[in-house]
């Protein structure tokens, strides 16, 4: 049974806090805790701007059921990358790293791309399937995560 995304978030966000405190504990430095908020403020938006989507298209924001997706949303913020609620994920853990204050913490980031790479390609395997060669058309123009396509 794959853990879902929300799952492995708190789960490193925890280890973030396990190692942070093996190694000393939190760093005070000026300007980390505006740092933290904005960064946290960001996936705070992404994690908006998706629920506002799909909820127009009448579609599950569901990660174990992407079979059942009813529409293929590809305008907003999924026109920048496929993967924007896991993007805003690997912001709250950027956010909890900074707020940690060590840079070591910042390792989370892409344990946390590593641990969804499972669901992701199971969500896309479920995408094509459904909606065929717009989703393949969609894939060629979007990124996974974001930045150059993957």
């Amino acid at each position: 049974m794959r853990l879902i995304p929300p799952a492995w978030t708190l789960g490193i966000a925890i280890a973030q806090r396990q190692v942070v405190h093996a190694t000393g504990g939190p760093r005070h430095y000026p300007g980390r805790r505006a740092v933290a908020i904005g960064l946290g403020l960001g996936a705070a938006a992404l994690y908006g701007a998706v629920a506002s989507q799909f909820s127009a298209v009448r579609t599950t924001i569901d990660p174990r059921i992407p079979h059942r997706t009813t529409s293929l949303v590809t305008s907003g913020v999924f026109a920048r990358s496929r993967n924007p609620i896991y993007a805003a994920d690997a912001l709250i853990l950027a956010a909890y790293a900074a707020w940690l204050g060590r840079p070591l913490a910042l390792l989370g980031v892409p344990a946390l791309a590593a641990a969804l790479h499972p669901q992701i390609r199971a969500e896309e395997a479920a995408l094509g399937e459904r909606f065929g060669s717009e989703y393949e058309a969609y894939l060629a123009r979007v990124p996974r995560w974001v930045g150059p396509r993957t």
